[in-house]
């Protein structure tokens, strides 16, 4: 992903080693920034914890007293449950939060050897390709080199749509939430506009989060609810107007697949293999596109498959394109 920043720069210092560092200055700088600007509002949010707390509780004790009324429950016994059980469960969140936060080591360790391990990665890219390209009989080199540009440009397509993405995602989501008087507005676009990285749960995740503070700071009953309605109009936005226009075609995965994808991703890597899980995939679906076993299983994995349902009998029905075909031939089978 950083090869086209590092290409731009060899191209302009003529030294690749300077033109790695400098491509690391121009990813790592806007970074900072942002983590700045989430370091600064989260400290700010979360210095409301305390009044949250006493609010949590108060919600709790009103929702308990409604059950006693509808069920016809024993007041007593259900406060001495509350009690005994709201505040440990509480004390464990807030503290899991701030051991999260405090808990650094690891993640700073990981960040060096990843930035040590991608630049011998850049270093080495053209022997590396070279390599793989030479390791190819002399028939299929000019098919493999076309397949590493087109998953270079897939690449490139994708982060630079990404990064789009967050910018407009931020600020719609941002001017809605002041718009309806959300505290922090800008931290709560700009942090949905970042989990929609991964999607279906970063999207879910980023309008639950501002409703639920909401239900809990907010002193009427309409905010947290124009946040939801705020959140599915630009989804809706997102979805049939930003991304397809901003992402293009060749990133588009059907649902089931990025499903699936997630739940894979999601157990082998954690949340980073969910967060790689659609660049995989499109990464993937261009390379299946090369081979013509594979070239089906493209396909079925493209979004608005039920638009293409009858392609495969059509276009595909043919020994060459049969996926089995890569482990055994069918002789007798000459269609």
């Amino acid at each position: 992903m950083l090869k086209p920043i590092v290409d731009f720069f060899q191209g302009k210092l003529r030294n690749k080693i300077v033109a790695i560092f400098a491509a690391y200055l121009t990813v790592v700088l806007p970074l900072l920034a942002l983590i700045l600007f989430f370091i600064n509002q989260s400290s700010a949010l979360f210095s409301d914890l305390p009044s949250i707390s006493v609010k949590l509780t108060t919600i709790a004790n009103q929702l308990v007293d409604w059950f006693n009324q509808k069920f016809a429950l024993e007041a007593q016994s259900s406060s001495t449950w509350l009690s005994e059980n709201f505040k440990s469960i509480l004390d464990l969140t807030m503290g899991f939060l701030q051991e999260s936060f405090q808990s650094g080591t690891t993640l700073i360790a990981n960040f060096i050897l990843i930035i040590v391990i991608t630049y011998f990665l850049l270093l080495y890219k053209t022997a590396f390709k070279n390599f793989a390209i030479s390791q190819a009989k002399p028939k299929h080199r000019e098919t493999l080199n076309h397949l590493f540009n087109q998953i270079q440009k897939l690449t490139k397509r994708y982060m630079i749509g990404q990064g789009i993405m967050v910018i407009i995602l931020g600020t719609l989501i941002g001017l809605g939430l002041w718009a309806i008087g959300v505290p922090h507005p800008f931290f709560w676009g700009f942090l949905a506009g970042f989990l929609e990285v991964i999607p279906y749960v970063g999207t879910t995740i980023g309008g639950i989060l501002p409703f639920t503070y909401m239900l809990m700071v907010g002193n009427t009953l309409w905010q947290p609810w124009a946040v939801v309605i705020l959140y599915i109009i630009i989804q809706q936005i997102e979805g049939n107007l930003i991304s397809p226009n901003v992402m293009g075609s060749s990133i588009k995965v059907n649902p089931l697949f990025i499903i699936v994808g997630l739940f894979l991703g999601g157990i082998i890597w954690g949340i980073s293999g969910m967060i790689l899980a659609l660049p995989i995939l499109a990464i993937s679906k261009e390379v299946f596109r090369s081979f013509n076993a594979l070239v089906p299983i493209s396909y079925l994995m493209e979004d608005g498959l039920t638009r293409n349902e009858t392609l495969f009998l059509e276009k595909f029905d043919h020994a060459k394109h049969r996926f089995l075909s890569l482990f055994f031939e069918d002789k007798h089978d000459e269609n």
